[in-house]
C-alpha cells in the first residue's frame, strides 16, 4: 500500500484541502489522509498506523514560520524518524525547527516544496512503484 498523509499546521486551516483533493484525484490507489494540528486522538492514531502500514509514503507537512506548537504531531514524526522505511517528508512553507530536524536525520528523504510542487512530487515518488 503506497499512503500520502497531509498534516496542516498553520492557524487558517479549512476542510477542503486542494492539495489533498489532486492527489487523490490523480493517484486513486494511493491512500490518503488529511489531518491538522485540532485533529483528535483517534485521528491521529489512523495516520499513525496508515503510516506503519504503508510501503511507501509520503507525508507533506504546512507549517507557518510561527507555528509552535508540535506536540500532538510528535509520535508521526518519531514514525517517521524510524530507519528502513521508505518515505518521504514534504514540508510546504518555512518552518526553521522542522528543517532542522529533518535535515540532521539523512536517512530520512526530505524536501521543501510550494503548494503547486505537491502533487508532482507526489506522482513522482508514488509513481516509482507502479
Amino acid at each position: 500500500m503506497q499512503a500520502f498523509l497531509y498534516v496542516d499546521l498553520t492557524s487558517d486551516t479549512s476542510f477542503q484541502q486542494p492539495v489533498v483533493e489532486e492527489v487523490h484525484k490523480s493517484l486513486p490507489s494511493v491512500s490518503v489522509l488529511d489531518i491538522d494540528a485540532r485533529s483528535d486522538k483517534l485521528l491521529q492514531h489512523y495516520a499513525l498506523r496508515l503510516l506503519r502500514e504503508a510501503a511507501r509514503a509520503v507525508v507533506c507537512i504546512k507549517a507557518e514560520e510561527h507555528t509552535q506548537d508540535l506536540g500532538s504531531l510528535m509520535p508521526l514524526l518519531e514514525e517517521l524518524f524510524q530507519e528502513g522505511k521508505q518515505r518521504l517528508v514534504l514540508l510546504q512553507g518555512q518552518h526553521p525547527r522542522l528543517q532542522r530536524i529533518f535535515s540532521a536525520r539523512s536517512h530520512v528523504a526530505f524536501k521543501v516544496v510550494t503548494e503547486e510542487e505537491v502533487v508532482q512530487e507526489v506522482k513522482r515518488y508514488c509513481g516509482e512503484l507502479s
